[in-house]
């Protein structure tokens, strides 16, 4: 006998399936030493920023078939959410970063990547949720089989919805994959910018660092920075002190100085980390000490990092 039920809950729900695949695809890739391979990295990461958390984001709000095209055909309905997919994919990296910004990993590789892989299974979630409440007819997902339909089309250039579609996905990994060969070109393939704190015994480790400072008085971190590939990185590393508040959804930079700046040279596939020591010069509870990496005469930082503090006035 069939459990309805269960076939009912899974119904037109391949693409979501594949969004999981997806995940589980970067994440191995990102997190193991494949991802060192910059070919396979590009590759994999490219189509998944560019499209999958999107898709997962659009699939959340839109669970409805028809509601993402101009009419109810299903080929424009595709060609819809696969436009929205992509702006969706720029939302969701804007709300990982921000999230980001106030947590000790920054904007780093691999904290976007675990940020966005979770983001994309939390959004597949609520749509696979917000689906089964629907009559099965009334569903946006789709089926194992129409997938590969879908993709035999697409392949073969049958139709102009799969002619579109081929286009706008290779046109746009194409610019994505420019864009990030051009700026890791650009960057002297930095691969490594953090922080470090003082343990018991002065030696610089990681979840060590400071909470507490004193205006005035020293507080010493440990900078690195790593580099993979055959050129040397030469930059700068600037140290600010910021006060930030939070409105609503905006985050706004109240106070700002501007602590020390130091030159930095990293060798071919080399790490080095400085110890530095900065004053803070005002007080205030949670304020966010933030390092930017610049490369030499760049306006624009490369990356950032930061540490909460609190700090004290003096007794």
């Amino acid at each position: 006998m069939t459990d309805t039920g269960v076939e009912d809950r899974w119904t037109a729900t391949a693409d979501l399936g594949v969004t999981v695949l997806s995940v589980a695809l970067v994440a191995v890739v990102a997190f193991s030493p494949a991802g060192s391979v910059r070919p396979l990295a590009l590759a994999v990461g490219v189509p998944f920023v560019l499209l999958v958390p999107g898709y997962a984001f659009v699939s959340a709000v839109f669970p409805r078939a028809g509601e993402t095209g101009p009419t109810d055909e299903p080929g424009m309905s595709w060609l819809g959410r696969l436009g929205l997919s992509v702006g969706g994919s720029v939302v969701a990296v804007g709300v990982v970063g921000g999230l980001l910004d106030f947590t000790v990993w920054g904007f780093q590789r691999e904290a976007v990547v675990a940020g966005l892989c979770l983001f994309t299974l939390a959004a597949t979630v609520v749509a696979w949720y917000r689906r089964r409440r629907l009559p099965v007819d009334r569903r946006a997902g789709t089926t194992a089989g129409a997938i590969a339909a879908r993709t035999r089309t697409a392949v073969r250039g049958d139709g102009v919805a799969g002619t579109l579609l081929t286009l706008v996905v290779l046109l746009s990994a194409a610019g994505a994959v420019g864009v990030v060969a051009e700026e890791s070109a650009n960057d002297g393939l930095v691969t490594e910018f953090y922080l470090l704190g003082e343990d018991g015994s002065g030696e610089l480790v990681a979840d060590s660092y400071p909470e507490a400072a004193t205006v005035g008085e020293p507080t010493t971190v440990g900078v690195g920075v790593g580099t993979t590939g055959p050129r040397a990185f030469d930059g700068r590393v600037v140290a600010r002190l910021e006060r930030i508040t939070r409105e609503g959804d905006t985050i706004r930079v109240r106070d700002a100085r501007v602590l020390d700046q130091f030159s930095v040279r990293v060798g071919p596939g080399e790490t080095t980390v400085r110890r530095h020591t900065v004053q803070p010069p005002f007080a205030g509870e949670r304020l966010r000490l933030t390092y930017r990496l610049y490369r030499a005469g760049a306006d624009s930082p490369l990356r950032q990092v930061h540490i909460w503090l609190t700090v004290t006035r003096p007794a």
